[in-house]
This record gives structure tokens, C-alpha cells and sequence, in this order.
């Protein structure tokens, strides 16, 4: 759970750096860094709804999720946390539809 932070700032970093091209490769990357930090999302809002028992530290450890928890008491700060990795997922999925799309449309080409 220590490498959380490091987890999701990494994948945020990795999404911004492959932006702009439609090759395989860099969708692919930022498919995947979008469920991670999706992964990260879920992870702390889940800590959040057992922030008495053992999310504490979880939630402590990262500043960010440790602010989320001071302005809300933890179960809404958990609720957030889980509906807000909705945000990434809805996208990892838009990049693989667009990928698909575009992949299909690379196959008529060539097939005239």
C-alpha cells in the first residue's frame, strides 16, 4: 500500500508523456495507466470506508487522500474516491474504443 502514491502520480505522468498519437504502443500505455490509477482510486476509497480499522495509515500516508479525508468524514471521502475512479475508467475504455474504430477503419483501407 506504500507504493500507492508512487503508483498513481507515476501513471498520471505516463498518460500526459503518451498523448497525442493513435499507435498501438502509446494506447496501450495509456489504457493501462488509466486502470491504475483507477486501481489507486479504488484502493484508497476502500481504505476510506475502513479508515477506523486498517485504512488509517493508508489514508495518512498520501497527502492528497489525507486532505480528501479532513474536508469529509471517511465514508463520503471513500464514496468520492470509488465513484471518482469511474472518471479514468470511462476513458481507458474511450481510448480502446477509439483504438478499435480506428483500427477497423485501417482494415477497409486496406482491403480496397
Amino acid at each position: 500500500m506504500e507504493i500507492l502514491p508512487l503508483l498513481f502520480i507515476t501513471a498520471l505522468v505516463a498518460y500526459v508523456l503518451a498523448l497525442g498519437s493513435l499507435d498501438l504502443a502509446r494506447t496501450t500505455i495509456r489504457v493501462l495507466t488509466l486502470f491504475c490509477a483507477a486501481f489507486c482510486l479504488v484502493a484508497w476509497g476502500i481504505a476510506c470506508l475502513r479508515y477506523e480499522d486498517w485504512g488509517q495509515p493508508v489514508i495518512d500516508e498520501f497527502y492528497a487522500t489525507a486532505l480528501i479525508v479532513r474536508r469529509l468524514d471517511p465514508e463520503t471521502a471513500g464514496l468520492a474516491l470509488i465513484l471518482g475512479a469511474l472518471v479514468p475508467i470511462c476513458f481507458g475504455l474511450f481510448e480502446m474504443w477509439r483504438l478499435k474504430v480506428t483500427r477497423s477503419g485501417q482494415l477497409k483501407e486496406n482491403e480496397r
